[in-house]
């Protein structure tokens, strides 16, 4: 289920002959969600537009592992703002909960969903 950004994204490929920029704001879509295999994440503009249309990232969850634990270690670093921190705090729970239900099969309420996002943004 797709839902509108809660704030901006921006995605920046770096290839040998050239660069690539998109950004994503609060009138685009996202989409978030764990197959057998890999966690898929979605960003998609709405509207006609000449800039960049969509971003796909396909990760093997311990990619993502690895990516969190990475952010976990940089708290002390760089601390976000109270704000964010709760956010990020309460997406991560609804994450942890959700992955240690004992019914795998069972979805994320819209709820735990957005939180969810959340972390990933």
């Amino acid at each position: 289920m797709s839902r509108p950004l809660s704030g901006k994204a921006e995605i920046i490929l770096d290839h040998p002959d050239n660069v690539l920029v998109g950004t994503f704001g609060r009138a685009d879509q996202c989409h978030a969600c764990f197959d057998a295999d890999y966690v898929l994440l979605n960003l998609q503009r709405s509207g006609d537009t000449d800039a960049c249309r969509s971003m796909c990232l396909n990760l093997e969850p311990q990619v993502l592992a690895a990516i969190l634990s990475e952010l976990a270690g940089s708290v002390s670093v760089a601390v976000p703002a109270e704000a964010n921190r709760a956010v990020l705090r309460q997406a991560a729970e609804a994450l942890a909960c959700a992955l240690a239900s004992a019914d795998a099969e069972t979805e994320l309420t819209p709820d735990e969903e957005v939180l969810l996002l959340h972390v990933m943004e």
